[in-house]
């Protein structure tokens, strides 16, 4: 019996030893599986992350210029995806160019979107497993919020031939920038700009529209009653295209200064307006029409009878000779009416403003407003919609002229809210304070821009200051928004103005934005 039981331990011994080399050689099979899911599962992973890298790049890359090819794209994304594989050499060649792909969706009233993706051929190396290929892939979407852009751009007495020139160069860099450097219209850029050229007014005439001041005249406005004299030599109202601001292409309309009155900016412009004309001597006319004479009263006092006297009407140089261009994305067109702005006269900053909001209002939709039946789109108030309205105000601040002047008034009228103890200056500050609030209830963003001096004691910085200032800072949600060059003009502080403007285009970019969804 003890014999046997030694026979069998023996006999047992002897049979641990196969069993140990297949529990071994499991053991370093199921290991090198191990090693090798985890390694193919990090290699995806790496992939993955790489191929986001790229949708997001190509995504912004879309977003600065849509007409970006899809080649351009491909470069862009095999470069990401290079630079975000990490240091595994294996995984590098495991990756061809051939391999990627770029495609696109969408379009139109759909967001764009955009997919990377990649074919890798993993491989189980430890184990000897066959090269199988595997897809990774990243989406991006392409948000491209409609922005619309007003820019103001001063034309007074301030702005002289050196000046004017700085303000074009400005003005094409601010489109490029927001619009890309082509002139042709890209169908997928949602961003379209206006001009507001001004002086003490805005000029809104518009070749294409003959009918415009027929349309927006309010009742007796064409035939004004201290007029009446001229009318009687045979001019038939101040539609008459023998009246020099029609023969010199100058429409400059007004609603008077009442505290509100000339900042019904957001309401329909048919039969609202009073028509601008300038009583003066021929020697203060503007180019472009010779002035005219008739016999009757002072035409200033607003009425029909007075003292008789050869009376002048000139081409207005309050009136600027560019008029305002509305929302658009041709860069040919703002290239030509940025050279046709020539120094005019006074200034009046809260008019031009006024005239920024109305080129972003609804309202001036279709025939009866600035002709584009889709633009302006509506207003977003409440910012649950994608589009957005932007004010961009370039001034020069050196001045002691400002929106006090009788220019804007009533004929023959004070401006309401001026007396003896109301200064104008007091009453031009609250209608910046109105027309800021009434440009925040309709959420217009506005940014602004000024050349001034460093020197605090200068006076139109003060003067400034002290009107515009409270009601610009409501426009523009505090100081932030709010700068100013330090310069006497815009030639001394164009480098300044460019960078800042050049931060602006950044920020309406912003508007727009590229997310990974998958």
């Amino acid at each position: 019996m003890k014999n046997t039981l030694k026979r069998l331990c023996r006999e047992q011994h002897g049979g641990v030893a196969p069993f140990m080399v297949l529990a071994i050689g499991g053991a370093l099979l199921a290991t090198a599986y191990a090693v090798d899911l985890s390694r193919m599962t990090n290699n995806a992973g790496q992939v993955k992350r790489a191929t986001d890298a790229a949708a997001i790049a190509i995504g912004n890359q879309q977003l600065m210029d849509s007409r970006t090819t899809a080649a351009e794209l491909k470069k862009i994304a095999w470069g990401y995806v290079q630079n975000n594989l990490g240091m595994d050499s294996d995984l590098f060649e495991q990756l061809e160019y051939d391999s990627l792909t770029v495609s696109s969706a969408g379009g139109g009233d759909a967001p764009v979107t955009l997919r990377v993706e990649v074919s890798l051929h993993a491989q189980a190396f430890l184990i000897g497993g066959e090269r199988r290929q595997q897809q990774v892939h990243s989406t991006v979407e392409v948000v491209s919020r409609p922005t619309e852009v007003a820019l103001i751009l001063p034309t007074t007495l301030s702005e002289t031939a050196p000046n004017l020139a700085a303000l074009r160069r400005l003005g094409k860099s601010f489109a490029g920038n927001l619009l890309g450097e082509e002139s042709n219209q890209d169908s997928d850029n949602k961003v379209w700009l206006s001009l507001i050229p001004y002086s003490q007014s805005v000029n809104v005439y518009d070749p294409k529209d003959p009918q415009r001041i027929n349309r927006w005249a309010a009742p007796g406005a064409l035939n004004p009653i201290e007029l009446r004299s001229l009318f009687r030599t045979g001019y038939s109202s101040l539609a008459d295209r023998r009246i020099p601001d029609r023969r010199a292409n100058l429409l400059c309309v007004y609603r008077g200064l009442g505290l509100g009155q000339n900042y019904y900016w957001d309401q329909p412009p048919a039969g609202q307006f009073k028509i601008h004309y300038r009583h003066d001597l021929p020697v203060n006319g503007s180019p472009g029409a010779p002035a005219i004479s008739w016999r009757g009263p002072n035409p200033d006092f607003g009425e029909a009878d007075g003292v008789v006297d050869t009376r002048f009407m000139v081409a207005d140089k309050g009136c600027p000779n560019a008029a305002l261009l509305p929302l658009t994305q041709d860069r040919d067109e703002i290239d030509k009416r940025l050279d046709l702005i020539t120094t005019r006269f006074n200034t009046n900053y809260a008019i031009a403003m006024g005239w920024a909001g109305s080129a972003l209002s609804p309202n001036m939709r279709g025939i009866n407003g600035w002709g584009d039946n889709e633009l302006p789109l509506d207003f977003n108030e409440d910012g649950n919609a994608d589009n957005v309205k932007i004010i961009v105000m370039l001034a020069n601040t050196t001045g002691n002229w400002f929106d006090t002047d009788s220019y804007n008034a009533e004929v023959g009228q004070a401006i309401d809210g001026e007396s003896n103890t109301t200064p104008s200056s007091d009453v031009a500050g609250r209608r910046f304070v109105r027309l800021c609030d009434s440009f925040r209830q309709r959420n217009l963003k506005f940014y602004f821009i000024g050349v001034r001096p460093g020197d605090p004691q200068d006076f139109g910085r003060q003067l400034f200051d002290r009107v515009a200032g409270p009601g610009l800072r409501v426009c523009t949600n505090g100081d932030k928004n709010m700068v100013f060059a330090d310069a006497e003009n815009f030639v001394e502080g164009e480098d300044q103005i460019d960078t800042l403007l050049q931060n602006i285009a950044d920020k309406i970019k912003h508007e727009r934005y590229a997310r990974l969804i998958e």
